[in-house]
């Protein structure tokens, strides 16, 4: 009994250790967030690469259906996808109007070395929605901070498809 009773306790030391740790990287990972986003209101570049892993990083836009239809309407052969880098995407963002990206229905799956991060997003420029989509992050846990690894996107113009109410 004795020997039951302790691999009982054990189990659930375990598994409450486990899930602090969940917690904790969850809330690192969501201050990544957070920062990404203060970043482009702030104009912060320093600060934003430094949220990047230091390597290649994918970034990869795919058009949804009626963006694609729209665009291609005009042009035939242009591309159902973009591809970027963070500090070219950033350095774009930065010109003219004020840009906000604003994420929704976050959800982080990780096991504290690396993680997937999936959410909905919309993106802002001068105080106007102009794209929504679902968005995921590849991230890494290196050094003790967290990075983004990858950026992969869906692309749909709200002009041409109006988001639908997604809980934002």
């Amino acid at each position: 009994m004795f020997v039951i009773t302790l691999l009982f306790i054990t189990g659930k030391l375990l598994q409450a250790q486990t899930t602090n740790s969940s917690t904790v990287h969850e809330t690192a990972i969501n201050k990544v967030l957070q920062t990404f986003m203060h970043c482009m209101t702030t104009k912060d570049s320093s600060t934003f690469y430094n949220l990047f892993y230091d390597g290649p990083v994918a970034w990869v836009g795919v058009y949804q259906t009626a963006t694609q239809q729209k665009r291609i309407s005009t042009n035939p052969g242009m591309a159902d996808h973009k591809l970027s880098d963070y500090k070219s995407w950033f350095r774009s963002i930065i010109q003219g109007s004020p840009k906000e990206e604003k994420f929704y229905n976050v959800q982080i799956n990780t096991d504290g070395y690396v993680a997937a991060v999936t959410f909905d997003f919309s993106y802002w420029a001068g105080g106007k929605k102009g794209i929504w989509g679902k968005e995921t992050w590849g991230m890494v846990h290196i050094n003790n901070e967290w990075k983004i690894t990858s950026v992969l996107f869906s692309i749909e113009q709200q002009n041409i498809t109006p988001e639908p109410e997604r809980g934002q």
